[in-house]
């Protein structure tokens, strides 16, 4: 029985497969009680505490699931069930719906002794289901599967709630964090992708001006970074900043770019990643961008791809779906990245991957001390409606939150910010090196993993830099030119091949939203029951196949895949004679052909317009 159950763990998850076996049976199992139930079924105690119903388990564990679970589950939502005791709570939410299952058992003696005992090899084999007693282990395979209107159902047996209070508790705040953050992603994900689709497909032949930074990578080993954010203790610092320039190499976020040129200061790189914005940010200082090095990613805004400077690099993030045909094409490793929605976040991975073993931050507060906003000095305000108040923005949807200063005591933040700080803290659970990193904004945010020091600590025993970032940055250039080039000209190639399938999309799907538009005034008009005929099944046909097309188009899909959501949400898979359900299908169809032959013909246009500008490039530096 146990090796049966064991081989069915191990088939997912190995490692803690052989920590159970590593176990010791004949240790435990005096730990465990075995008794009978008032209903004749088993039930098991640990340590005098009975971990089912003494009267009837099995009711028991419906009864829990029928209290919890109050809606129809999908394939992709999930149940997490803390506590397996004999089983009965497992195996009705395994009956009871076709979701995902993570099974969560914190004391593994429990574990180890009904493995023994009951066969559950089926259950354990089955796809949707996932054993742990690793906190982590679970929530960092949500975080994967999860997506924004995906259910979480959280089922225990109420013995647990004190025989492992402390990690039912920590589970449940790292699932509240995974689900908010990632809706918060997705939001933001859907809502831009479009946009940086387009941005890509604009900046691709522009790339020939840029390197990737993994071209770069440890040419800075050694060194120290100050990553320069734009929180208000950027002011505090700025002439320290100044009167030792020589000590560090400086990354600066672009928000923060205006506070150091008003203060004569040229940082040596600039970064961006916005999918716009980018020209309010840098309006007044764009002479100073010609002296600095500019880092952004394949998507960020178009103005800042053209902007002139001195040099330019590019930052691949994972979450690129193109990213990836820049590996394959480049001789020279261009380096992907991973992606992060702050950019002191992104900075602090270019620091890494340049080499930097010494990282310190500046103006990163994460929140309002003194109630200021930012460097550039504006006033925390909110409207009525509790969201805060952005210059130069008719609406900002950010609230006020609250977290702990590096004191403990409470201090105001923005509730994206609190996001921020939590992925900040799992990048230095994560981190394996030994690089030391400094946050100098005493007065900010505290997040876990950073030292705490003055900036006037932090310059102490910082001795001067002799380095030529301008040197080290022309070195690679000169010895990659080529290979990059050409590169550029194979991952333009395959994105420009998808040209004649969008078009295919674009035109196929204008003629498809008459003839489903008829169909839907006509059922809207019968009174009686609508039956199915022949030009229906036709246009069902049609809608099935041009679908089809839309999901084989890369393209497509990462910029119509918040629509592409929306329509898979909404769209009713049961009881498909019904009229009602099918009209409910129809409109669904129509909004989704109506987008994409909009987004067909915004991306056909920017491919064409990148074309011509390939083709110049490709007749100058492109053969260089």
């Amino acid at each position: 029985m146990f090796e049966k159950n064991i081989q069915a763990i191990k088939i997912k998850n190995p490692e803690f497969a052989e920590k159970i076996k590593g176990i010791d049976f004949d240790l435990i199992k005096d730990q465990i009680t075995v008794a009978e139930a008032e209903s004749q079924d088993l039930i098991i105690g640990y340590k005098g505490i009975a971990l089912h119903s003494m009267v009837d388990p099995i009711r028991e564990a419906r009864a829990i699931w029928n209290k919890t679970v109050k809606s129809d589950l999908k394939k992709t939502d999930t149940q997490i069930v803390f506590g397996l005791g004999l089983g009965y709570l497992f195996k009705r939410a395994y009956l009871n719906a076709n979701s995902r299952i993570f099974l969560i058992e914190p004391v593994l003696e429990i574990l180890r002794f009904v493995l023994e005992h009951v066969d559950l090899s089926t259950e354990l084999a089955d796809e949707r289901v996932y054993i742990t007693d690793n906190i982590k282990d679970a929530t960092n395979r949500l975080q994967k599967m999860y997506l924004q209107g995906d259910k979480v159902e959280f089922i225990l047996l109420p013995a647990y709630t004190s025989l492992a209070k402390d990690t039912l508790e920590e589970l449940s705040v790292k699932v509240i964090n995974v689900i908010e953050g990632k809706s918060s992603d997705v939001n933001t994900i859907f809502k831009l992708a479009p946009r940086w689709m387009r941005n890509f497909i604009k900046n691709l032949p522009f790339f020939a001006d840029f390197r990737p930074l993994g071209f770069f990578k440890d040419k800075f080993v050694d060194k120290t970074a100050l990553i320069i954010a734009a929180g208000p203790s950027l002011v505090e610092n700025i002439d320290k900043i100044k009167q030792n320039k020589d000590k560090f190499i400086t990354i600066c976020a672009a928000k923060a770019l205006k506070t150091l040129a008003e203060n004569d200061i040229i940082p040596d790189f600039v970064t961006f990643a916005d999918a716009g914005g980018f020209q309010g940010q840098v309006k007044g200082v764009e002479s100073i961008l010609e002296k600095t090095n500019i880092i952004l990613t394949s998507k960020s805004d178009h103005t800042a791809i053209k902007m002139k400077t001195k040099s330019k690099i590019l930052y691949l993030p994972e979450t690129e779906p193109f990213s990836n045909l820049f590996q394959k094409y480049s001789k020279t490793d261009p380096g992907i990245y991973k992606s992060a929605s702050s950019i002191s976040i992104i900075n602090y991975f270019i620091a890494k991957t340049l080499g930097f073993n010494n990282i310190a931050f500046v103006g990163l507060d994460l929140s309002f001390p003194d109630n200021k906003l930012y460097s550039t000095g504006e006033t925390l305000e909110t409207t009525e409606d509790g969201f805060i108040k952005m210059e130069g923005m008719k609406s900002f949807n950010r609230t006020v939150k609250y977290t702990k200063d590096k004191n403990g005591m409470e201090i105001a933040t923005r509730d994206d910010y609190l996001l921020f700080i939590r992925q900040f803290e799992e990048i230095f659970e994560e981190e394996t090196s030994l690089s030391k990193v400094v946050n100098t904004s005493v007065k900010g945010a505290y997040i876990n993993g950073m030292a705490y020091f003055g900036f006037d600590e932090f310059l102490r025993e910082l001795p001067s830099q002799a380095i030529n970032v301008d040197e080290m940055l022309s070195d690679s250039d000169n010895s990659v030119a080529n290979d990059w080039n050409n590169c550029l000209k194979a991952v333009f190639n395959e994105l420009y091949s998808q040209k004649e399938a969008i078009n295919e999309v674009k035109e196929e799907s204008e003629l498809l939203i008459n003839s489903i538009h008829k169909f839907i005034d006509i059922m809207e008009k019968e009174t009686g029951i609508f039956l199915r005929g022949e030009k229906l099944s036709k246009l069902q046909q049609n809608v099935i196949k041009i679908r089809k097309k839309i999901m084989e188009s890369l393209t497509l899909q990462i910029s119509l895949q918040g629509i592409l959501w929306e329509y898979s949400k909404n769209y009713k898979t049961d009881n498909l004679a019904n009229k009602d359900v099918m009209l409910n299908n129809l409109k669904e169809d129509e909004k989704l052909f109506i987008s994409a032959a909009k987004h067909s013909a915004k991306i056909l246009t920017n491919l064409e317009e990148s074309f011509k500008i390939m083709e110049e490039k490709t007749a100058t530096s492109l053969i260089n």
